[in-house]
C-alpha cells in the first residue's frame, strides 16, 4: 500500500528459504500486516502516522505537542473473531471525537489492551483512568473516546464485537474507560497471552489464526465477565452481569444435548421464569438463543476445511443437535440453504 509514496504496509518477511511449495504457501498466508513510518521525513512522518492509524483503526484523529520525526509501528491482523495489534509509538493522542450531529452509534468494536511499556490516559463518557505497564484497560470505539500517551508507548490490543460479551454498541457500560491490574487471576492469563502474542504476530501463519483467535476470545469473554460482575451493583448492571455469566456457561456447554433453559436456571440458582425474563429483555427466548448459538457453531465448522472430514450429522452432534433431518431443517430455516450446500459452496476450490 502506498499513500503519496510514503506509507508502507509490509508483509512479514520469510526468515529462511521454504522447504516446499506448501511451506511457501503457508508463509504467504500469514495474517499480520506491519504498518510503520520508517523512512518518512520529519515533515511527513506524523501525517503518515495518522493515515496508518486510520487504516488500522478507522477514522480517528491523532495529534501531538512535539515536532520533528515521528516513529511508530502497528502490527495487526485478524485471528478468527478477533483482531490483534501491537503498537509502538512516540507520545501522541488518539481520539474519536463527538459527532457534530447526533446519530446512531458508530460501528466500532470493543477494545481491550495491555500496556507493555509507557502510560495511557483513557477518557470516555466522563470517566478517565490511567493505565501503566502491567495494566489492562478497555474502551468502546463505538462511542467518543481519547487515548493520551505522554511517554513512548508499547501496547498489545485485542478488538472484538460487542456480542462476544453481550453488550450493545453506543450504550454506556462498565468497560468504558476502565483499567485494572493484569497480574492476577484470569486477567493475568489474558495479559500474558497478549504480551507474548505481540512479540510473535509476524511469525504466525494462517493455520493457527483461528485457533489463537478462539483462545483469545475465550479469555476476553472470561475477563469481561469478571469486570461486569464487579460492576454489577446497580440493578441493571447486576442483571447484565448475570446474563453474561449465563451465556458464557451456555457457550462452554453447547456440545451437550442436555443443555436446556431449565439446566441454565438450575446452575445459576434462579427460577426458569426469571431466566426467561432476562432473555426477554434481549428479544429472544433462552431456548431459541441456545439453538441459534449451536447453529452458528455448526455453520462455522461446515465452512472450515479442518472439519471437512466430518459428516454433516457429526458436525451437528458436536454442537448438541441430534438428528440429521431435523438439523438440516433448522439450518435451512436459519440460513436459507441446506447445510450440505453451504459446506459445498464454502469449501469449493476456485479453478
Amino acid at each position: 500500500m502506498q499513500r503519496g509514496g510514503i506509507a508502507r504496509a509490509i508483509q512479514p518477511q520469510r526468515t529462511r528459504a521454504p522447504d516446499s511449495a506448501d511451506t511457501a504457501d503457508t508463509l504467504d498466508r500469514r495474517p499480520a500486516t506491519v504498518l510503520c513510518t520508517e523512512g518518512a521525513s520529519a515533515e511527513t512522518s506524523f501525517r503518515l502516522w495518522g493515515e496508518l492509524v486510520a487504516s488500522a483503526c478507522g477514522p480517528l484523529r491523532v495529534h501531538r505537542s512535539g515536532q520533528g520525526t515521528f516513529e511508530g509501528a502497528i502490527v495487526t491482523g485478524t485471528f478468527g473473531a478477533v483482531q490483534l495489534a501491537s503498537v509502538r509509538a512516540e507520545p501522541h493522542t488518539v481520539e474519536l471525537p463527538r459527532p457534530a450531529v447526533a446519530g446512531p452509534a458508530a460501528d466500532g468494536p470493543l477494545c481491550l489492551s495491555c500496556v507493555l511499556d509507557g502510560e495511557v490516559t483513557v477518557s470516555q463518557g466522563g470517566r478517565t483512568v490511567v493505565a501503566q505497564p502491567g495494566n489492562l484497560f478497555s474502551y468502546d470505539s463505538s462511542y467518543p473516546f481519547s487515548l493520551r500517551m505522554s511517554r513512548p508507548i508499547h501496547m498489545a490490543t485485542v478488538k472484538f464485537d460487542h456480542r462476544l460479551v453481550d453488550l450493545r454498541a453506543g450504550l454506556a457500560h462498565p468497560l468504558w474507560a476502565a483499567s485494572w491490574s493484569g497480574r492476577e487471576g484470569v486477567s493475568a492469563l489474558l495479559a500474558n497471552l497478549l504480551r507474548s502474542t505481540a512479540c510473535h504476530l509476524t511469525e504466525l501463519d494462517g493455520t493457527v489464526a483461528d485457533l489463537l483467535g478462539r483462545s483469545v476470545a475465550s479469555l476476553v469473554s472470561a475477563v469481561c465477565a469478571d469486570k461486569l460482575g464487579e460492576a454489577g451493583g446497580a440493578p441493571d448492571g447486576a442483571r447484565r452481569a448475570l446474563l453474561h455469566r449465563i451465556r458464557v456457561y451456555a457457550r462452554a456447554h453447547l456440545g451437550d444435548p442436555g443443555l436446556t433453559p431449565a439446566r441454565l436456571a438450575r446452575e445459576h440458582r434462579i427460577s426458569l421464569r426469571y431466566l426467561q425474563l432476562l432473555f426477554q429483555e434481549e428479544g429472544v427466548s433462552p431456548a431459541l438463543w441456545i439453538r441459534n448459538e449451536r447453529l452458528e457453531r455448526c455453520r462455522e465448522d461446515l465452512a472450515d476445511p479442518r472439519t471437512a472430514h466430518l459428516s454433516v450429522a457429526e458436525v451437528a452432534e458436536r454442537w448438541g443437535l441430534l438428528g440429521a433431518s431435523h438439523f438440516s431443517k433448522l439450518f435451512r430455516q436459519r440460513y436459507g440453504v441446506p447445510p450440505r450446500e453451504w459446506r459445498r459452496n464454502c469449501l469449493r476450490v476456485p479453478s
